[in-house]
């Protein structure tokens, strides 16, 4: 059966805080709106083709992806902070360091679904500019090339490809990201620090914005 909203998150944790207002079903009516929540894997792969088999299955009207990000430095975004995507920009480590290129005709940069964004600024995420890698940046000089080539604020590994994947059925797509921990080395003990309260956090936000959401009308992507 058809949803309003769906919620999609790289694995089980980053949708845990939902289940109280979803219940163990992880779907309930909210904010007048049938809305529920899904896993889509982890890694750009895997959610590009998770979010394929969850929207031909639940048939969403609009999706928000939820979970956590890292941030790069000098981007002004502090851990424990939600970021409302604005853009989503494939990236290659490769490519940042002159070594490959992606072919011309390939899509490497989405936005996003404008009043859902807008929807979540106003709920109190930062506006921010996405990077997908394919692997998490573990070198602090790499982050900063990286940074610095693609104007991205925060990095994400699977955002590029829920988006993709939400573009090729006309689904409007959102994503709203807590920040658990800066791009670079000491990135992986910062996440696991900070990942539970920050996949809260966005949760939270994509919440309190409910009542304010974007009309669904049918064939409202764009």
């Amino acid at each position: 059966m058809p949803c309003d909203l769906l919620l999609l998150a790289a694995f089980h944790p980053e949708l845990a805080p939902l289940k109280s207002a979803l219940g163990d079903g992880m779907r309930a009516r909210l904010g007048g709106r049938d809305v529920a929540a899904r896993v889509v894997g982890i890694g750009l792969p895997m959610a590009a083709a998770g979010a394929a088999m969850q929207l031909v299955e639940m048939q969403p009207r609009a999706v928000v992806l939820l979970g956590t990000c890292g941030a790069y430095a000098g981007a002004g975004i502090a851990v424990g902070e939600v970021i409302s995507a604005r853009r989503i920009r494939l990236v290659s480590h490769a490519v940042v360091q002159g070594v490959a290129q992606f072919p011309e005709p390939m899509s490497v940069l989405t936005e996003t679904h404008t009043p859902s964004f807008e929807a979540l600024v106003r709920a109190g995420a930062r506006a921010a500019d996405v990077a997908t890698t394919l692997a998490i940046t573990t070198d602090d000089a790499v982050a900063v090339r990286a940074a610095r080539a693609t104007t991205s604020h925060v990095e994400h590994l699977e955002a590029y490809g829920v988006a993709a994947a939400c573009a090729a059925r006309g689904v409007p797509f959102a994503a709203a990201l807590g920040v658990a921990n800066y791009v670079g080395a000491r990135a992986r003990e910062e996440w696991r620090a900070h990942h539970r309260t920050s996949a809260s956090a966005a949760v939270d936000a994509v919440l309190r914005c409910l009542d304010d959401w974007p009309s669904l009308g049918a064939g409202s992507a764009g």
